[in-house]
């Protein structure tokens, strides 16, 4: 289940930052229209928020929320580094 936690963590920050104009420009070459730009951050969020749900699920809400921080850290720390990469 914390694999789960990871996976939805790092495609919810995927989305967030393709949420931004100046990634999608840097990362897709053009800027996605508004109401998809909208759709894709509110992705973004709903896919963080499903992170927490499953990182709660599997170990209590005390613990759960520890380890879904943790999961937050490595997902942004991948789609930074990622964002990063492809820029150039």
């Amino acid at each position: 289940m914390m694999f789960l936690c990871v996976v939805t963590a790092l495609l919810g920050f995927a989305a967030l930052s393709m949420g931004m104009s100046r990634h999608q420009r840097d990362v897709l070459g053009k800027a996605l229209p508004a109401p998809t730009t909208k759709r894709v951050k509110l992705a973004g969020w709903a896919l963080l928020a499903a992170s927490w749900a499953a990182a709660i699920a599997s170990d209590g809400a005390a613990l759960g929320s520890v380890y879904w921080i943790g999961a937050l850290t490595f997902g942004a720390l991948i789609v930074a580094f990622s964002v990063t990469r492809l820029s150039r």
